[in-house]
């Protein structure tokens, strides 16, 4: 891309940089116009013995010595003095010219060169003794100058013809030239401002700022070892629009008791320790009667049978739990039987057997 930007920079250069030095030259030329806007020029003066002094192809002189006054809209004037006074001047065809001044002395103009001060003019003389007869139909004429567009002498064969007006012979002529391009403002402000943009162009394309390329880090190993081969990806199962797997219901504890009514509560033995004291009887005061009286051994006692109750230790507690709670309820009654607990209201008490007492 660089490449492509320098070489589009050097052709836009390459051609803005002459059509900005040629506008640049037409204005120049253009500051030696004179205060009426033409440039004008004066032609060495010419001395001929002879009756005229004859351009004899006009269109061709033009284009061999001032081509640029050749150009469309450009317009020419020649001023012609004598020492009498004015001049005639007169266009008319090349053939006629000839046959007008057959066999008469005058004097030729083959080349007119272009420089700084009077015009330098070439000249042959052209002998002859005959005198001029009836003037040829001029093309245009006048007396002291005539003007012409380049269009009216484009592609012809005419002969520009200075003279006496009586066509005497001998003469000195002065002659000065004018010559108005209506093309050239036009064409150098065109040129002025196209080079201007051509070089403006070129140089921003070369002053384009190329693009830096991305840092590049030094290789590694993972860099030189062979990159693995891509697993190609399993295809994911949609669900199809509209349809949801149903939503598992949460799982509920179960409170009850006991866990399980299938399980049955085996009651165990309570602890000798637990035994249940005897209902209290109406207070005495005197002293127990059952004791031995005093020099009589004593009785062994005998040993209190085991009591029967739950397997389980704790199951006084919830023996009396399930009693507090009444035989009203149908679920406790079956509870209880489940566990085989009594159904009545209360806890029945077991009393110890006591040993037979001795009276004195």
């Amino acid at each position: 891309m660089r490449i492509v930007r320098t070489a589009a920079g050097m052709l836009l250069l390459t051609i803005g940089l002459p059509v900005l030095l040629v506008g640049g030259a037409l204005w120049t030329a253009m500051q030696h116009r004179d205060g009426e806007g033409a440039f004008s020029g004066r032609i060495e003066r010419i001395t001929t013995p002879g009756h005229a002094v004859v351009v004899p192809d006009l269109d061709a002189l033009l284009r061999r010595d001032a081509p640029f006054t050749r150009a469309r809209d450009t317009r020419l004037r020649l001023t012609a003095r004598t020492e009498s006074g004015p001049a005639l001047v007169g266009i008319a065809p090349a053939e006629d010219v000839a046959r007008y001044l057959a066999g008469a002395p005058y004097a030729q103009v083959d080349r007119v060169s272009l420089t700084a001060g009077p015009l330098p003019v070439a000249v042959t003389p052209v002998a002859g003794t005959a005198v001029p007869a009836a003037q040829p139909a001029w093309q245009v004429a006048g007396t002291g100058a005539v003007g012409w567009g380049s269009s009216e002498v484009r592609g012809q064969r005419l002969a520009l013809v200075v003279m006496h007006p009586d066509a005497s012979a001998g003469m000195t002529v002065d002659l000065r030239v004018e010559v108005r391009p209506g093309w050239l403002a036009p064409t150098m402000w065109g040129l002025l401002v196209a080079g201007a943009v051509l070089v403006v162009l070129g140089m921003a394309t070369l002053a384009w700022p190329a693009r830096r390329p991305a840092p590049t880090r030094p290789a590694t190993l993972a860099d030189v070892l062979t990159p693995p081969v891509p697993v190609p990806a399993q295809p994911v199962e949609r669900p199809r629009t509209g349809w949801a797997a149903p939503t598992p219901m949460p799982v509920r504890p179960i409170l009850a008791w006991p866990p399980h009514p299938s399980v049955a509560v085996t009651p165990a033995p309570l602890p000798a320790s637990a035994a249940v004291p005897e209902p209290a009887g109406p207070a005495s005061t005197g002293p127990r009667t059952d004791r031995p009286p005093a020099g009589e051994p004593a009785l062994p006692e005998t040993a209190e049978p085991e009591r029967v109750g739950p397997d389980l230790p704790g199951s006084a507690d919830l023996a009396s739990a399930l009693g507090a709670l009444g035989t009203g309820s149908r679920s406790t009654r079956r509870r209880k039987t489940a566990a085989g607990l009594p159904t009545d209201h209360t806890v029945p008490s077991v009393s110890p057997p006591t040993a037979p007492r001795t009276r004195k």
